[in-house]
């Protein structure tokens, strides 16, 4: 029963830990957006804040890999979370001019990559089974999907009533409040660590004298060598990791060209803007659902399996949105493909952290990272290609695009993942994971 106590208690630290940081990052972007159209009046500095929060999760990828390896990502989070406390609470005092305001997003950027880097080595580490992991993962996936609804509507609250500097000394509060899990996480972390020394002990004397026991075991570089390129070389090692992978970065550019493109579809559809913005909402609302539906024998199929084929659905919500502007359908359509985008995610980063090494965790996570936000870019780069009266063909295009990637990437990775056994839950006591939500 102690292990099992760990085990809620330490899923419920990291998701509350999760929770209110994604609410203040939520909070941090928008409100130094609204404070940068405010003081500036320039488009160009509000661009350049939003390129700044996404540059260092694919720049620093390298660094930020090897820290979290080297030094225990507890601690690593910890020292991020009190950073971002602190430049919250700076910006609201003193970030008013283009430089500062930029910086600040550019800090807070770089400070998110490393959280996120730490929580993706910090869930194996608690729970060492994959198939635990996938429960942990969808309920940390909804959690923070629920904080990116919760965040902008805590911004405009806050906005209305105290303006910018109100929501930025809130957004520190939040980061403080996610840091006072850090020293309780620490001690699970540790009680955990024994348990697992007991147990390889067991399993080392019964594996000695074995060939495979020895041959089976993983080189990996130490905690200091390389940086993202090794991530990236472990992160792509092996044939079904770079169909998986390969799958997933061409369907997220390609979605990421209908993102850019839908507000110049809204004028398009019944309804117009307001229409819009009921369907964003839609699409949020199946984000966090999405995961829930991996409780059931979904969440027993192979997790790259699940991962390409959530991405070929996010694909067909885009191509009938596109090719039909039907207001149920199109309701249908994107409650889906919220759904099967949360169920991506989950499915996704549970493949590529499952069996990676400990002492590499941090450069695999931070390569993931680099990887699905180049990614992104390279879509919003190639959507300012396409004439805005367009935008029906691009999301036709886009839609289409991702579908048949999924689909094939489908059919590939269902050829050689065998679907396993069904998982006996003897590790996660009934209501632990599933009860609780889905990451």
């Amino acid at each position: 029963m102690t292990s099992l106590r760990r085990g809620r208690a330490a899923t419920l630290l990291v998701i509350a830990a999760l929770l209110v940081s994604t609410v203040g990052d939520e909070v941090a972007m928008v409100a130094l957006a609204l404070r940068g159209a405010d003081r500036t009046g320039l488009t160009s500095v509000v661009s350049a804040q939003m390129l700044a929060g996404l540059v260092p999760g694919i720049a620093l990828g390298g660094p930020i890999g090897r820290i979290v390896d080297r030094f225990r990502a507890d601690a690593v989070l910890g020292v991020t979370l009190a950073l971002e406390c602190l430049i919250a609470a700076a910006a609201a005092a003193v970030a008013d001019g283009a430089v500062l305001l930029i910086a600040t997003m550019l800090l807070l950027g770089a400070l998110g990559a490393v959280a996120q880097t730490c929580v993706m080595a910090l869930v194996p580490q608690l729970f060492p089974a994959s198939d635990v992991q996938l429960r942990v993962n969808s309920i940390m996936e909804s959690v923070r999907n629920g904080g990116y609804i919760v965040g902008p509507l805590l911004v405009g609250l806050l906005t209305a009533h105290g303006g910018t500097g109100l929501a930025l000394a809130v957004d520190a509060g939040t980061f403080a409040f996610a840091l006072l899990a850090v020293p309780v996480i620490s001690r699970w972390l540790v009680m955990a660590a024994r348990d697992r020394a007991r147990t390889a002990g067991v399993s080392d004397a019964a594996e000695a004298g074995t060939d495979e026991a020895v041959t089976d075991v993983p080189q990996t570089p130490g905690k200091t060598a390389g940086g993202l390129r090794v991530g990236l070389a472990l992160l792509w090692a092996g044939a079904q990791r770079r169909t998986t992978l390969a799958t997933i970065v061409v369907t997220v550019a390609a979605t990421s060209v209908v993102n850019v493109l839908l507000p110049f579809f809204a004028d398009e559809i019944p309804g117009g803007t307001a229409f819009y913005g009921v369907l964003l909402a839609t699409w949020s609302v199946g984000l966090v659902l999405g995961p829930f539906t991996l409780r059931g024998r979904l969440g027993r199929l192979p997790t790259a399996v699940l991962a390409v084929g959530a991405a070929a659905i996010v694909g067909l919500s885009y191509l009938v949105t596109g090719a039909y502007p039907v207001v149920p359908l199109m309701l249908a359509a994107f409650l889906c493909g919220g759904m099967a985008n949360a169920v991506q995610n989950v499915a996704l980063r549970t493949y590529v952290m499952a069996d990676c090494p400990q002492d590499v965790r941090g450069r695999v996570g931070a390569a993931y990272g680099a990887t699905l936000q180049s990614s992104v870019a390279v879509g919003f780069a190639l959507a300012g290609l396409a004439p805005a009266d367009w935008a029906r063909w691009g999301i036709l295009a886009g839609g289409a695009v991702a579908f048949l990637a999924g689909s094939t990437g489908w059919l590939r990775t269902r050829a050689v993942v065998p679907s396993p056994a069904p998982a006996e839950d003897v590790s996660v006591p009934s209501g632990q994971a599933s009860e609780a939500g889905t990451p």
